[in-house]
């Protein structure tokens, strides 16, 4: 449904396997994001007010980033998937078009090392300053002593 929209109004957008929950799944350009975003938040016959989730996963040869959209208006929820490249992870933010992607993708860099071009304050959220390393990256070594458990 919204992905015929996309496609109409000119963004190469594939339409992947509804979730179990039959929410519709879509496939973007990185190149196209915000624009998606912003049309898919203002269009009235969708009016995805809300992000309520970012994240990504690491595949052997790309990351993919997962953004998780609502229509409360609608009752209608949805979720963009787009794919960058390993050796070059960034994408643009979605800060300045949902105020919700702000500390979404702060985690999402924190964890992934993914960097979100024009983020207001793309710094770490969960991890210490000098941490080094994003440990959700399958290459991540753990060898940082403040990971030592020590249970007494």
């Amino acid at each position: 449904m919204f992905c015929s929209l996309l496609i109409d109004k000119g963004y190469k957008a594939s339409p992947l396997k509804n979730s179990k929950d039959g929410t519709e799944i879509i496939q973007v350009q990185p190149e196209n994001l915000v624009d998606v975003a912003i049309l898919l938040k203002m269009h009235k016959e969708a009016q995805f007010i809300l992000l309520y989730s970012v994240t990504g996963v690491d595949y052997p040869d790309k990351f993919e980033l997962i953004y998780h959209l609502q229509s409360v208006k609608l009752n209608k929820k949805l979720i963009l998937k787009s794919h960058i490249d390993k050796n070059n992870p960034e994408i643009d933010s979605l800060a300045q078009v949902f105020a919700t992607a702000n500390w979404h993708e702060r985690e999402t860099y924190d964890l992934l090392g993914i960097k979100f071009n024009n983020h207001p304050d793309l710094s770490r959220i969960l991890l210490p300053n000098d941490w080094k390393g994003h440990p959700l990256r399958k290459d991540y070594v753990m060898d940082d002593e403040r990971l030592v458990w020590n249970e007494r």
